[in-house]
């Protein structure tokens, strides 16, 4: 890595950008889960502000240059994918009991 004054600034503004964009969709996201107005988007919502939060630890882990971040990122994203995937079996378990008749 260049240790270049112009390239750190770069970066920077970068990390300010995405962080930036995160939160929109962030503050898109908590609209929705707000007003709903059936409980799937209100999961849908839940599950896309957990993934910008760790796409903001993503973020703050290559700002900082630490690869810490990205073990954190990676654990959260398997319990937000089996915890959405519960919540859904949960919310429609029907499709598990129906069989294709040809």
């Amino acid at each position: 890595m260049s240790s270049d004054p112009a390239d750190s600034r770069m970066i920077e503004i970068v990390h300010l950008l995405f962080t930036l964009c995160l939160f929109v969709a962030i503050g898109g996201a908590g609209a929705r889960l707000w007003r709903g107005p059936t409980l799937a988007d209100r999961i849908n919502a839940a599950d896309v502000i957990a993934l910008c939060a760790i796409g903001l630890a993503l973020g703050h882990g290559w700002l900082q240059r630490d690869a810490l971040w990205l073990d954190v990122a990676l654990v959260a994203g398997l319990v937000l994918y089996v915890g959405t995937t519960g919540v859904s079996l949960f919310l429609s378990p029907s499709h598990l009991a129906r069989k294709d008749h040809d």
